[in-house]
């Protein structure tokens, strides 16, 4: 296994896009990130995602140039982008996905630095019914 690498994103959903779609996106998702060895979460509020990868450092970062350019969300704002030491937050999840009604739940990471994105992971997952 390579260096381990963790990355954490807020973006916002095209307002065209069909919400139903967004379940399309995570088993697709899933299967992507279980043949790539990519764990995380996925955290939708109704207009925004709050997604965190960790993997291979390549793995990663192949699937957020993919994310980057994907046509389906906007207003992109990376929170976390960086190697780590692990061990992973999410070993087990190839992706843990939740739907959540709190507005005010993903903005707080907006303002937070990358170590505080990270601390406040767990309370995120303490909030929302996750997945895996």
């Amino acid at each position: 296994m390579g260096n381990l690498y963790q990355y954490a994103y807020l973006s916002c959903i095209r307002p065209e896009i069909s919400l139903t779609r967004v379940y399309e996106i995570v088993q697709v998702s899933r299967k992507h990130n279980r043949s790539a060895n990519i764990t995380g979460i996925l955290v939708f509020d109704g207009w925004r995602f709050f997604q965190y990868i960790e993997g291979d450092a390549d793995a990663v970062l192949d699937l957020v140039r993919k994310l980057r350019q994907d046509e389906r969300h906007h207003q992109f704002t990376e929170l976390l982008s960086t190697p780590f030491a692990g061990p992973r937050l999410f070993r087990n999840w190839s992706m843990g996905y939740s739907v959540t009604a709190d507005e005010t739940l993903l903005t707080a990471f907006t303002r937070l630095t990358p170590g505080e994105v990270v601390l406040r992971i767990p309370d995120l997952v303490d909030s929302v019914d996750l997945e895996p």
